[in-house]
């Protein structure tokens, strides 16, 4: 499995989305000791106030399922559920998406400081 991470954020800087409540996720990859960003998901939401949908849940799930983590600032019970079954780890992160990435760096692939490569 590649080392992919999905991060929940609505501008692209900071992890300020609930997983079920997500329009959009960015999708990094780990190579050669930096982070990439690869790419933007589109996501409809499977949550509206505290209802949510298993169909979309379900799709949510589908969206991040190649990467192994997934950074939100917050999850219910059963997305962390659906996430595990699929080997993708929910992290609950609070800061930048630049923060997020050197803790997983760090506390997953041994690394010292990471960085993200610059496009």
């Amino acid at each position: 499995m590649k080392k992919m991470i999905a991060v929940a954020s609505s501008d692209g800087k900071r992890i300020d989305e609930h997983f079920g409540r997500a329009r959009r996720f960015s999708i990094y990859q780990f190579r050669e000791g930096e982070w990439s960003h690869l790419e933007d998901r589109e996501s409809l939401p499977a949550c509206s106030g505290r209802a949510h949908s298993d169909d979309l849940l379900d799709r949510v799930v589908d969206v991040v399922a190649d990467c192994r983590w997934v950074v939100v600032s917050q999850i219910g019970p059963t997305a962390i559920d659906a996430l595990i079954a699929r080997r993708v780890l929910p992290l609950v992160i609070e800061g930048t998406i630049d923060e997020a990435l050197s803790i997983v760096g760090r506390r997953y692939l041994g690394t010292g400081d990471t960085s993200i490569a610059k496009d």
